[in-house]
């Protein structure tokens, strides 16, 4: 029989039968050029695939075959001894195997047990300092408060203009809220990054909060946005300054809802104010910001409009206030930024060129005081619907404060 007749017999590919024979699992007669398999090859086979299906490895079936062969015919007491050995290996397989469901059966039980009540913390009573109306730049009125432990769970906060924001389940929700224009992260947008790009993402994470880390935050106030896309700092919650004022904003009042009650499991004692916001018109004191986290916020925002996020935090930012953060770029020339001019034409102009970052912080009194190449990957994932194929984008991480 020819080798593409016995494949299909056996409805493998020929592929399959030459690499049988390679190994020797398979000995035909060769006239010529041609393979011709015979009746012992066709024994040969069924035993192959028999112990296929008992899962013996090929090494284990050639073992199998060469007693085989060398003793004429197969010794009873032999395939016994096999059979038993391969039973005792799936035995002690499985023992380990259980071991393992119960411990992941421990852990799922663990995630059913009554669930930590995510609002017993709230905005801290030593905040109330920094709600500031964001039209008159005056001290916003807090009535109908709920106070437990020194955190309002519950509030009103208004000004005489008609400005009013409240408090709910310790969370701040402003005013004027729109339509997010971004994806939020979940399990199904997670599955268009590739692992390099957030291998990169997290080298950028660990190079940020290393440098926050480096900074006298005591009594600080550091502000991150846009967490519904990127959450760099909740991250690293259980290693922040307790000493620290720290403000996380969002668009998704869900995404917020699950950041506060992760961190509040973590570490309950940080001084936290969550706010769900859109416009950045912020209920903040001007001058009240020290550090922006810049988690490729620029990228996010000014992709979708065409305006500068930190000319919108100017306000709330002082003379001393420092921007820490990652920005992704490509190089001049690339095709990838022809392709996201076409699909995000409403975009801030040239955003994710080289020079672009440098340029709009400067027309905000910013300068930057020091740059690191974080990295690049040539394949970030269809996320960044825009990317090139086999082009790179680079992130880097930087450092910028009031121009002396």
């Amino acid at each position: 029989m020819k080798i593409g007749s016995f494949a299909k017999l056996y409805n493998v590919s020929v592929d399959t039968i030459r690499y049988y024979i390679e190994l020797g699992l398979l000995v035909p007669e060769k006239k010529g050029a041609q393979f011709q398999l015979n009746q012992s090859c066709l024994d040969d086979m069924e035993l192959i695939l028999e112990l296929k299906h008992l899962q013996f490895s090929l090494k284990e079936i050639q073992k199998f075959l060469s007693y085989k062969r060398l003793t004429i015919n197969i010794d009873i007491s032999y395939y016994q001894n096999l059979l038993s050995e391969k039973k005792n290996t799936f035995v002690e397989e499985k023992k380990e195997l259980n071991r393992f469901i119960k411990l992941i059966d421990d852990k799922l039980q663990s995630f059913e047990q009554p669930a930590i009540s995510c609002s017993y913390t709230g905005v801290p009573i030593s905040f109330i300092p920094f709600f500031y109306c964001p039209y008159c730049k005056v001290q916003l009125n807090i009535s109908d408060a709920s106070i437990r432990d020194s955190n309002i769970s519950e509030a009103k906060l208004t000004c005489s203009c008609g400005y009013f924001s409240s408090i709910q389940d310790g969370i701040v929700v402003t005013s004027n809220l729109e339509e997010s224009p971004y994806c939020i992260l979940n399990e199904e947008t997670m599955k268009e990054f590739t692992p390099s790009f957030v291998s990169l993402r997290e080298k950028g994470d660990q190079w940020m909060i290393k440098v926050l880390k480096e900074q006298d935050l005591s009594n600080k106030v550091v502000i991150e946005t846009n967490i519904d896309i990127s959450v760099s700092l909740p991250k690293y919650i259980s290693s922040l300054d307790s000493d620290t004022f720290y403000i996380f904003c969002g668009f998704s009042l869900t995404m917020i809802k699950k950041l506060k009650c992760l961190i509040e499991k973590v570490n309950s004692k940080l001084r936290i104010v969550y706010i769900q916001n859109t416009d950045y018109l912020l209920p903040l004191k001007p001058g009240s910001i020290d550090v922006v986290i810049d988690s490729i916020t620029t990228n996010d925002v000014c992709s979708h409009k065409n305006v500068f996020p930190i000319t919108l935090l100017q306000t709330y930012m002082n003379d001393r206030s420092k921007v820490i953060g990652n920005y992704l770029y490509y190089h001049e020339g690339a095709t990838s930024l022809l392709n996201f001019r076409t699909l995000y034409p409403n975009s801030h102009p040239h955003v994710l060129y080289p020079n672009y970052l440098e340029s709009n912080l400067g027309k905000e009194g910013l300068k930057i005081q020091q740059r690191t190449i974080i990295g690049s990957t040539d394949n970030p994932g269809i996320f960044l619907d825009y990317h090139e194929h086999g082009e790179k984008v680079n992130l880097l991480g930087y450092i910028a404060n009031r121009a002396i």
